[in-house]
């Protein structure tokens, strides 16, 4: 096989390789067919008793986690969904909602700020309070939650000029990575 063949090979290969990265989805197949249509956030903030019992996918931030006898309340502030099913990192919100799950989840695990995306039923609603303001939240029964990592910074290194002294010929007239991430190689 010549060479040439080889390399246009391995650049189809990775192309498809990195384009099946990006279609994994949060929230199960079978589930996401229950959600069909979507329904709008603003609509169900108006109307939760007109969607009672249709499959939603909602996501946003965690504002408070409760746990009553054999259930916990997870309050969450709305957040636009990427295609993957995954909050935004933005200020636009529709509102507040509650997610009602079965069974024990640990507030310190399920704390306030942590992403949530939530797929249920719609039940209801819930009445309770925001700050002395009486606020009615659809209320949901959880299927599926998927809670996504805490961010994280990484410290990196700013060099604010071209250094001279980077440049060796035996690694393609550059120094390999790790001499640029970390600042002990350099003696």
């Amino acid at each position: 096989m010549p060479y040439r063949s080889r390399g246009y090979l391995w650049c189809v290969f990775c192309l498809w390789v990195l384009t099946g990265m990006g279609c994994a989805h949060t929230v199960s197949e079978s589930v996401r067919q229950q959600a069909v249509p979507p329904v709008p956030f603003p609509q169900l903030r108006a109307d939760p008793d007109a969607y009672v019992g249709r499959t939603v996918i909602f996501g946003g931030d965690i504002l408070s986690t409760r746990n009553v006898e054999q259930k916990t309340f997870i309050e969450i502030l709305q957040k636009p969904l990427d295609r993957s099913e995954t909050p935004q990192v933005t200020d636009q919100s529709g509102g507040r909602f509650m997610a009602l799950c079965d069974g024990y989840l640990d507030p310190a695990v399920y704390a306030e700020g942590r992403q949530i995306t939530v797929a249920g039923r719609v039940i209801g609603t819930h009445t309770g309070k925001v700050g002395e303001i009486e606020y009615v939240y659809p209320l949901l029964a959880c299927l599926e939650t998927h809670l996504l990592p805490r961010a994280t910074a990484v410290a990196g290194y700013y060099y604010p000029y071209p250094d001279p002294w980077y440049w060796y010929p035996w690694y393609g007239y550059r120094k390999p990575f790790f001499y640029h991430r970390y600042p002990f190689y350099y003696w």
